[in-house]
């Protein structure tokens, strides 16, 4: 059974849609990501939330705005996975 993407991931890939945003990591933040693992610490991120940091380095969001759909996007990731199949 195939997972459905939330209201809020869709909503944030039709953002990045519109706003010729993709989920490819720059390099900057190629340069996070080895500084946080040789740090010891483990960050990964998936596709939604990478292009959430675009679309805030682009300026298309707005610090709040950007936390605020994080905010909602991991809420809706932590409700899926307590629903067996999602």
């Amino acid at each position: 059974m195939k997972k459905s993407k939330g209201l809020v991931a869709t909503e944030i890939q039709r953002l990045a849609q519109a706003n010729g945003v993709s989920a490819e990591r720059d390099g900057l933040s190629r340069m996070a990501l080895t500084i946080t693992c040789l740090a010891g610490d483990s960050v990964s991120l998936d596709s939604v939330e990478q292009m959430l940091i675009n679309l805030k380095r682009k300026g298309a969001l707005s610090k709040s705005q950007a936390f605020d759909l994080q905010r909602r996007y991991v809420i809706e990731k932590r409700k899926a996975k307590e629903i067996p199949g999602g």
